[in-house]
């Protein structure tokens, strides 16, 4: 059974990764760092023991190094879990510097498989998400000229980290929201385009609603551009109150013979609940249940610890999206005109 320690938890994703390693048969054996976001949320330490991150290092019951700490110091933890032979899955952004792409490329560079996971939530744990990718790369819809992706958040200010406000802390909102949109149109694309081929046309940046804090970006936006394929995605902290959800999440895959449409989270049209996924084809228009479809993504992370798989995804498509999401920030500009 494969031993995790949680290191970090500066966020509520901490819940759902524990959740699906419990689910799929790991055991938390132990946790350090973790703060006052799981006072009262603790039940999953059942059997896990506070320890320093260096005796967890040393741990020969720990397999996994779960990391949901401020992103800025997601990557050094990932660096020495993996130097001390550890396999890590952190919550994205999973870097938020190139100086710290480039040093995990080094120490994977002696590691076969995938050591080192992004969990990009918005497609292993959605659904709809998931099998809109799936079925464009069947060629249900012909092949994909355009993705719009969309990834609208609340803002929340009040119960927000001081982290949050400080894009060198928590990396740029394009680096943290919209690596989920960067993987969508990197699975969509194929395996062709890891490792340099899609390109950043264009990106920005901006804070439109938040003057109190005013180095902090609340709205971003790129295009990218892969062999035959556009992807056009905008990121914002911009979700009204009366929204019942954090985010009207959608994925449109634009194809040669029909489009899919996948709404995450809610459906304003009025269907109830979320993992909504509409087909458009040469037949017709319809709903694609997609209720009975399993989630897998803690079960083919698990083998892939196991056995050094890369069933979830590779390595290489994991380096591919952080690099794309660093280089979309780094060349981001103004919002509008200042």
């Amino acid at each position: 059974m494969t031993g995790f320690a949680v290191v970090g938890a500066d966020h509520l994703h901490v819940f759902s990764i524990v959740a699906g390693l419990v689910g799929a048969g790991a055991r938390p054996v132990a946790h350090a760092e973790l703060g006052d976001l799981v006072a009262g949320y603790a039940s999953w330490q059942a059997g896990s023991e506070a320890r320093t991150y260096d005796d967890i290092l040393d741990s020969d019951d720990v397999d996994l190094v779960v990391t949901v700490g401020v992103p800025a110091e997601r990557a050094d933890v990932a660096i020495a879990a993996i130097e001390a032979g550890k396999h890590v899955v952190s919550a994205k952004p999973g870097v938020t510097t190139r100086s710290s792409l480039d040093r995990l490329r080094g120490v994977l560079a002696g590691r076969p498989g995938r050591p080192w996971t992004v969990l990009f939530t918005e497609r292993f744990e959605n659904r709809a998400v998931a099998r809109a990718v799936k079925m464009a790369r069947e060629g249900a819809i012909g092949e994909v000229v355009h993705v719009i992706g969309t990834g609208p958040h609340t803002l929340g200010a009040d119960s927000r980290p001081e982290w949050f406000w400080d894009p060198a802390r928590s990396g740029g909102i394009l680096v943290d929201l919209a690596s989920h949109q960067i993987d969508q149109f990197v699975a969509l694309c194929g395996t062709d385009v890891l490792g340099g081929g899609v390109e950043v046309a264009s990106a920005r940046v901006g804070n439109v609603s938040c003057p109190d804090h005013p180095a902090m970006q609340d709205v971003g936006s790129l295009t990218l551009l892969a062999p035959g394929a556009v992807g056009d995605h905008r990121v914002d902290l911009l979700s009204p109150s009366g929204l019942p959800t954090w985010g009207d999440v959608r994925l449109v895959v634009i194809g040669t013979e029909g489009t899919l449409e996948a709404r995450a989270n809610v459906d304003v049209a009025g269907a109830d609940g979320g993992e909504h996924l509409i087909l458009t084809d040469q037949t017709g228009v319809r709903r694609v249940d997609v209720s009975s479809d399993p989630v897998t993504w803690a079960v083919d992370l698990l083998a892939d610890v196991d056995d050094g798989g890369e069933r979830l995804m590779t390595q290489d498509h994991v380096l591919t999206v952080c690099d794309l999401a660093l280089r979309a920030q780094e060349q981001a500009s103004s919002w509008g005109i200042s």
